[in-house]
């Protein structure tokens, strides 16, 4: 009886800990699907709006970057339609990194230079957290 009393006490302990650790999401990302959505899952117009806030754009530079977005969007849809495997990942990592580059420079274009050094330090800002978060799984 013993055994089977302190068997039910563990599993109350473990299943309150497991329930007190699921957080709730965070109201500045979306959810869909149960799951919150990274800044690439978002829509070109979210994108585009979010951009807008952080830079303080203007009604013609939304714009742009919405179109750029839109654009960017369906080039990265149709490179991961291709699925490759094997080999053909690094090359499509390699063209990603030309679209990548492709996009920054015709942000550069759109944004200002003040604009522009702000996106680069929100990027920055965004890698750093990306880091630390893998150093933080790995520990």
């Amino acid at each position: 009886m013993k055994k089977m009393l302190l068997l039910l006490a563990g599993m109350a302990l473990v299943a309150g800990t497991a329930a007190a650790q699921t957080s709730a999401p965070s109201p500045e990302r979306p959810v869909r699907n149960g799951l919150q959505q990274g800044p690439e899952q978002r829509t070109p117009e979210q994108r585009a709006a979010t951009l807008a806030k952080q830079l303080g754009l203007s009604a013609r530079q939304t714009e742009q970057v919405r179109q750029l977005e839109e654009s960017r969007r369906q080039e990265m849809q149709a490179l991961r339609a291709q699925r490759p495997t094997g080999d053909d990942r690094s090359a499509l990592r390699q063209t990603m990194e030309a679209l990548r580059t492709k996009y920054d420079a015709q942000l550069k274009g759109i944004l200002s230079a003040d604009q522009y050094a702000r996106y680069g330090q929100l990027q920055d800002n965004r890698m750093e957290k990306r880091q630390d978060r893998k150093t933080k799984i790995k520990s």
